[in-house]
């Protein structure tokens, strides 16, 4: 009778190790599974933003080839989601000596985040500047002074 007993506390312990065992991997692979989508929402985002900053470019260097002295075009971002997966986000703009890079992330852990390269050198244009997602009317603007050109991303 003890034996059985015994056996059956050890059944019952196997079980609830498996349990157990179950839910933690499950836990770790939603988890995982959220910071993905993040990060495919970001890169989506990114690249909407690097394709703007682009065309913004384009347009205003045409402008002054065809000789505008003083230009600011502004491109409005009202299709900006303010959350993703309830988490704020900011992107902001980055530089390295060859290049321009996005980077956006969460607010509340900026572990989970996404850089894109821009592709542009910092001889040939300034880009800086940050939106985060809850500011009012984010916009890029590209502006030129006769001298000099620069795009900035403001909220």
């Amino acid at each position: 009778m003890p034996s059985e007993y015994i056996m059956y506390l050890s059944i019952l312990l196997v079980g609830s190790l498996a349990i157990a065992g179950i839910s933690v991997t499950m836990l770790a692979i939603d988890n995982s599974m959220e910071e993905r989508s993040i990060e495919t929402s970001f890169e989506s985002i990114l690249q909407n933003f690097a394709e703007i900053i682009h065309d913004l470019k384009a347009a205003g260097e045409q402008m002054v080839l065809e000789g505008a002295t003083s230009i600011q075009l502004t491109f409005i971002l009202g299709e900006l989601p303010q959350e993703i997966q309830q988490s704020e986000y900011q992107i902001e703009v980055s530089s390295t000596e060859v290049s321009y890079t996005l980077k956006a992330f969460v607010l509340d852990n900026e572990e989970i985040s996404t850089i894109v390269s821009l592709f542009i050198d910092p001889a040939d244009i300034s880009i800086s500047g940050s939106i985060v997602s809850t500011g009012s009317a984010p916009s890029i603007v590209y502006f030129y002074n006769g001298v000099s050109s620069s795009i900035i991303l403001q909220a």
